[in-house]
């Protein structure tokens, strides 16, 4: 599919400059579509969304779809309901590995940070990498042999940088650690191979990059570090048994892939609508997204500076992705008035300005963001 085409794909495009993927992407047709579908059915005909073939099958395409993005085995993804849940999951996944420690920074975001001070008595050691320029050397003097973890958010949310994950497995793996990632600001705006970048724990939202709705979200553990890990809740999903034989007097067996992290029914409305925006985004390329966003982002950060707004989103483009964060001393008022025009950024506390362009955003979009933004100035 030609970015052209793929824009076409969200009626949105037609009114408004939407430049906040990173918090809510905008529905495009397949994706409303098939969350329409779900409404009209549940509608006139429920027992057809109840139907656990069409559930069943619904759950193995959102696995195998996410799984081709990431690179994994679909085994190796469950279907949880957030990046948080899949946030908390991890650390009760990891919380019994041996070891004292636990290394996060200032990129890792609180759901990810949080679980370790509150379920585990490990030392969560605190790096500051903001700025240095070797962030995977900076983090690799904090681990020691005691490390369990090392937990990063892939991207920023608050400055847009972005870590190089293949450096940082191999600091964490040289160490005897493992590698958690919060990709809720990456995945489907950049290219991830798990296998080749050296994850072994990564979590994130369909809302955001994903272009799916909220309500759902996706664990990835490698299958050898699967296997090490605890049995969790129970839920009748991940039972290795018939329905018609569930017993009622002992356990029956549980399914032994990450599926038995998923205890019942997710979002049902979600599961088709997520399932369309990860196949829209494999039939655009994730590479060709990404090189798309860059050229966006080169533009806008180039024009902020020229303003002299200061940026925190590194100029390099191995140190990014598509949230672009700069400071203004008015930006909940300049939020405000892009959205009377039309254009859609974020502002965060701080006087923090987000602008995250999308693959199916174009120069266009940013010409009117940037006009936007001189309006409000003048």
């Amino acid at each position: 599919m030609e970015l052209s085409e793929f824009r076409g794909q969200f009626p949105v495009t037609r009114t408004r400059a939407y430049l906040f993927s990173g918090a809510l992407a905008p529905a495009a047709e397949p994706v409303r579509a098939a969350f329409a579908r779900w409404s009209e059915s549940w509608t006139y005909d429920p027992n057809h969304v109840y139907d656990f073939d069409l559930i069943g099958r619904e759950l193995t395409g959102l696995r195998e779809g996410f799984a081709r993005l990431i690179g994994a085995d679909p085994l190796e993804v469950a279907i949880t309901d957030s990046t948080s849940r899949g946030s908390n999951l991890a650390v009760r996944l990891l919380a019994g590995r041996p070891g004292t420690n636990v290394v996060v920074d200032d990129t890792s975001y609180p759901s990810s940070v949080y679980p370790w001070f509150s379920m585990t008595d490990k030392e969560v050691r605190y790096v500051a990498t903001d700025g240095d320029p070797d962030a995977a050397a900076a983090l690799s003097e904090r681990m020691d042999g005691g490390t369990v973890a090392l937990t990063v958010s892939h991207v920023a949310p608050f400055t847009g940088r972005r870590h190089d994950l293949r450096a940082l497995a191999e600091a964490t793996h040289a160490k005897g650690g493992l590698l958690v990632v919060d990709a809720a600001q990456s995945a489907g705006v950049v290219p991830i191979d798990v296998g080749r970048d050296g994850i072994d724990v990564l979590v994130t939202t369909a809302m955001k990059w994903l272009l799916g709705p909220p309500g759902l979200g996706f664990i990835y553990v490698r299958r050898d570090v699967l296997d090490q890990t605890p049995l969790l809740d129970v839920g009748y999903m991940g039972l290795d048994v018939p329905v018609a034989e569930w017993p009622q007097t002992h356990l029956p067996p549980v399914v032994s892939d990450a599926r038995r992290l998923e205890l019942g029914l997710p979002s049902l409305p979600a599961l088709g609508a997520a399932g369309a925006g990860i196949k829209l985004l494999l039939e655009v390329g994730i590479e060709v997204i990404f090189e798309q966003v860059n050229s966006l982002v080169d533009r806008c950060i180039d024009e902020l500076l020229r303003r002299n707004l200061r940026v925190h989103t590194p100029s390099q483009h191995g140190m990014r992705a598509g949230v672009i964060a700069f400071e203004h001393p008015a930006a909940a008022e300049l939020f405000a008035f892009l959205r009377r025009r039309a254009v859609d950024i974020g502002a965060l506390p701080g006087n923090l300005v987000r602008v995250d362009p999308h693959g199916f955003n174009d120069e266009g979009d940013i010409e009117r963001f940037l006009d936007g933004l001189d309006a409000f100035t003048a």
